[in-house]
C-alpha cells in the first residue's frame, strides 16, 4: 500500500519543472567570447575559430571523441597564458553582462511558480554575476567549474600558448553554413583549420603541464546538459513530459530533443538554427516575460494548452483570455506595446523558415 502523502492530497507537490539556459534567454552577450576579446590578442576571432572547430568536430565529422561544449575547455589555458585571474574574470563578466529586459521579473515569477533550474556552459565567474543581478541562488545553476588562480603556468608555457594563439588567429575563418544531420564537403579553409587545431589540442598542448587544467576542469556542454536533465528527473521525480526546457544555443540541442521527444515543452528562445530544429515552440523576443507566460500555461494546463495559446496569439484575444495570472499577462502586453513577441509552433512544414529567421534574429541580438 502506498504511503499517504498529505502534501499531494492538498495539491502542493509539483508535477512540472523548468530548466533554462542563459545565452539568448537571460543574457544577450557571450561572456566567454567577451573574455577572449578583452584578454587575448585578436580574441574575438580566436574564440570564433575555436567555436567553429568545436561544431565541425561534433556535428559534421561526428568524431567519437567530439562533443559540442569543448570550447570552454579549449580556451581556458590560453586565457591563463594571457594573464587571466579569477578576479579579472569576475570583474569583466560583471562589466560586460547584458541581461535581456524583464529577465529578473521572468525568473522571479518562474522560481515562485515551479522548481526552476539553469544549465549553462558559462564559467562560474559569469554565473555569479548573473545570479547576483537576478537574485538567484547559485545552487540552482549547473555551470562550468574552473578557477584560474588554482592553475599555475610557467613563463615558457605561457609564451608557447601565446605563439599558438597567433597561429590560430592567422587562419582564415570558414564561411560555410552547416545543416543539422546533413553531410557536407569541407572546403580547404576548413581542412586547414581542423588540421591546425587538431595539432594544437591533440599534440602540442598535451605536452605542456598546463594541459592538466583542461583535463581536470568540469566543462558543461551538450552532453552534460542532457545528463543534467536525467539527474534532475531522478532528484525531483518529475518526468520529461512535465519538464519545460528553454534554450537556444547549439549546446542545448540534446536537452531540447529529449524534452520534445517526451512531450514536454521544448522552447527555442532566440535560438540558433540547430536549436529550433529540436524544439516544438520557437520564440523571438528581446523581452523574457513571454517565456514566463508560456511556461505558466504549461505548468497549469500542459503542452496542448501552450499550443492553443500560440494558436490564438493576438493582442485582443490575449487581453480577454482567462489567464491564471492576469498581472503576468498584462506585464507581457505592456512590455510589447507595438508588436507581440514572435511565437511559433514548430513542425515539419515550417521548421526551415523559422530556423533561418530565428538564427538571423539571434545573430542580430548578440551584435547589438
Amino acid at each position: 500500500m502506498n504511503e499517504y502523502d498529505p502534501l499531494a492530497e492538498l495539491g502542493l507537490v509539483h508535477d512540472k519543472q523548468l530548466v533554462c539556459s542563459c545565452k539568448g534567454f537571460l543574457q544577450s552577450n557571450n561572456s566567454s567570447r567577451d573574455l577572449c576579446q578583452r584578454f587575448i590578442a585578436k580574441g574575438d576571432k580566436f574564440y570564433d575559430l575555436i567555436a567553429r572547430y568545436d561544431d565541425i568536430v561534433a556535428y559534421v565529422l561526428n568524431r567519437s571523441d567530439g562533443r559540442s561544449g569543448n570550447v570552454m575547455r579549449f580556451i581556458a589555458p590560453f586565457l591563463k597564458a594571457f594573464g587571466m585571474t579569477d578576479y579579472a574574470a569576475m570583474k569583466h563578466c560583471g562589466e560586460s553582462l547584458r541581461l535581456l529586459p524583464e529577465a529578473k521579473r521572468a525568473m522571479g515569477h518562474l522560481m515562485d511558480t515551479m522548481p526552476t533550474f539553469i544549465t549553462t556552459t558559462s564559467y562560474e565567474h559569469n554565473v555569479l554575476n548573473v545570479c547576483d543581478e537576478l537574485g538567484l541562488p547559485l545552487g540552482v545553476v549547473d555551470f562550468t567549474n574552473l578557477s584560474f588562480d588554482e592553475n599555475k603556468i610557467s613563463r615558457e608555457d605561457a609564451k608557447a600558448l601565446r605563439e599558438m594563439s597567433r597561429k590560430i588567429t592567422g587562419l582564415r575563418m570558414p564561411g560555410q553554413e552547416y545543416e543539422l544531420d546533413v553531410p557536407v564537403k569541407l572546403q580547404q579553409d576548413e581542412v586547414d583549420m581542423i588540421r591546425t587545431l587538431d595539432d594544437i589540442f591533440n599534440i602540442k598542448i598535451r605536452e605542456l603541464p598546463i594541459s592538466a587544467m583542461m583535463r581536470n576542469m568540469r566543462a558543461v556542454g551538450a552532453n552534460e546538459k542532457a545528463y543534467f536533465l536525467i539527474d534532475l528527473r531522478r532528484r525531483t521525480e518529475i518526468d520529461f513530459e512535465g519538464t519545460a526546457f528553454i534554450g537556444g544555443d547549439i549546446t542545448d540541442i540534446h536537452a531540447l530533443d529529449t524534452i520534445q521527444d517526451r512531450g514536454g515543452l521544448a522552447m527555442s528562445f532566440n535560438g540558433c538554427d540547430f536549436a529550433v530544429r529540436k524544439s516544438n515552440v520557437a520564440v523571438m523576443s528581446r523581452d523574457c516575460t513571454v517565456a514566463a507566460v508560456l511556461a505558466q500555461e504549461f505548468y497549469n494546463e500542459g503542452i496542448e494548452a501552450v499550443f492553443d495559446l500560440i494558436g490564438n496569439w493576438d493582442r485582443e484575444k490575449l487581453k480577454r483570455k482567462d489567464f491564471s495570472d492576469p498581472y503576468l499577462m498584462k506585464a507581457m502586453l505592456t512590455s510589447n506595446p507595438k508588436k507581440l513577441p514572435e511565437v511559433h509552433i514548430v513542425n515539419r512544414d515550417n521548421v526551415d523558415e523559422i530556423a533561418k529567421k530565428s538564427d538571423a534574429y539571434r545573430k542580430k541580438l548578440f551584435r547589438s
